[in-house]
């Protein structure tokens, strides 16, 4: 008797590349636009955290803008990006809520 065990083939037409027998080109999926260090961008302060820094959202990314005011429309210029964080520094402010305390 045979005391060895029998082998499957490793290729399966199920879980190998088809994409790589096909005659088809394969279609490109858009990737996300990454921000650059030094790029400028405008965004409006949607909130703020207890260090002061502005907190907004762009492209996906969490972007965290020094010295800035809730409810500011601000130009900003990326100073350091880390994943999907974003430091930003105050270019230019455009536009401020009018609040009442």
């Amino acid at each position: 008797m045979a005391r060895h065990k029998a082998r499957k083939h490793k290729w399966n037409p199920y879980t190998s590349e088809v994409q790589r027998f096909s005659v088809y080109p394969r279609i490109q999926t858009p990737r996300e636009e990454s921000v650059r260090v030094g790029e400028t961008f405008t965004v409006p302060i949607n909130d703020v955290d207890e260090k002061g820094r502005g907190i907004t959202s762009y492209r996906g990314k969490r972007i965290i803008v020094y010295n800035a005011s809730l409810g500011s429309k601000v130009r900003v210029k990326a100073v350091k990006v880390v994943g999907d964080t974003i430091y930003a520094q105050i270019i230019k402010t455009l536009s401020e809520a009018d609040t009442e305390y």
